[in-house]
């Protein structure tokens, strides 16, 4: 039998998050102390759209962390957060803890990510572009770093190989490339780049993983073929 943590992640999983809410609320009346809890609690309550309540959890989870060494667990609930204050249109705190994680977890691409987006809603395009550019330049960077291997010459030294095929591979293996690229893409097209626009669509598209779908690059570039022919 399921104990009543497991009943709760096991919801959570399922999206029924309304469900999951009342079960980690009474986790919290013995483990009031605990992190996860109140970090999942908080994910319950932003994907419910109870975005008060979500704050407040996390918020929680965040200052129990204090003293705490893990960065995993600061990325999660610096980036929870952040979103959560962002769909509350509290964009300026929202900037302000993303910034934070940032500071904590600087190689963390969607943390750079979420601030990106923080400041297209602010209508900040130049830093929108800027903080997705950092985001791309991360994952770059990730999978490169996957790409060299160790090979030994004839002279039995040893030196790194990089395939920078094999890179193009890894970023077009996983959501994350294609979904920065779009993103930039948008704020370009929301400033009235078209060129740059077209071409960040462009690149979206041409790294979207097989049997991902994903349209808004496509619609992105859409928009600046109409506003072209307009």
């Amino acid at each position: 039998m399921k104990d009543k943590r497991e009943e709760a992640i096991d919801l959570m999983k399922n999206a029924q998050y309304g469900a999951a809410v009342p079960l980690f609320l009474d986790l919290l009346e013995s483990e009031s102390s605990s992190i996860s809890i109140h970090y999942m609690l908080g994910q319950c309550y932003k994907f419910n759209g109870q975005l008060s309540e979500a704050i407040e959890s996390l918020e929680k989870s965040k200052e129990l962390m204090k003293g705490v060494d893990s960065s995993e667990w600061n990325k999660h609930v610096y980036l929870a957060l952040g979103i959560a204050y962002q769909h509350n249109k509290e964009f300026d705190k929202a900037v302000e803890i993303l910034k934070k994680g940032i500071s904590i977890c600087p190689q963390e691409w969607d943390l750079h990510n979420s601030l990106g987006l923080t400041y297209d809603l602010m209508n900040n395009l130049r830093e929108a572009v800027n903080t997705y550019t950092k985001a791309q330049e991360i994952i770059v960077a990730t999978a490169s770093k996957q790409d060299y291997k160790e090979i030994e010459e004839e002279d039995g030294t040893k030196g790194l190989f990089f395939d920078p095929g094999k890179t193009y591979l890894t970023l077009q293996s996983s959501p994350e490339y294609c979904t920065v690229l779009n993103n930039i893409g948008g704020s370009y097209l929301k400033a009235g780049d078209l060129e740059s626009a077209e071409k960040a669509f462009k690149e979206s598209i041409e790294f979207i993983p097989d049997g991902f779908n994903y349209p808004p690059p496509h619609d992105g570039l859409a928009i600046v073929n109409k506003k072209r022919n307009a």
